[in-house]
C-alpha cells in the first residue's frame, strides 16, 4: 500500500511540473501572438498610407477644371 502511495505522489509531482511547463510555453505564445498581431497592424497602417494617396489623387478631380 505504500508504494502505492509513493507512485501515486510521483505521478501528481510530474503532473504538476508538465502543467507548469505547459503553462509557461502558452503564456510564451501568447505573448508571441500579441507581437505578430501588432505587427500585423503596423504593417496594415502603412500600407493603407501607401494606398491611400494614390486612390484619393484617382478619384479627385485636378484643380485645373
Amino acid at each position: 500500500m505504500k508504494e502505492r502511495i509513493i507512485q501515486l505522489e510521483t505521478l501528481s509531482a510530474l503532473q504538476d511540473q508538465s502543467i507548469a511547463s505547459l503553462n509557461t510555453e502558452i503564456f510564451r505564445q501568447q505573448q508571441d501572438a500579441t507581437k505578430l498581431r501588432q505587427r500585423i497592424e503596423q504593417l496594415e497602417q502603412k500600407i493603407a498610407d501607401i494606398q491611400g494617396p494614390e486612390e484619393i489623387a484617382g478619384s479627385e478631380r485636378p484643380p485645373h477644371y
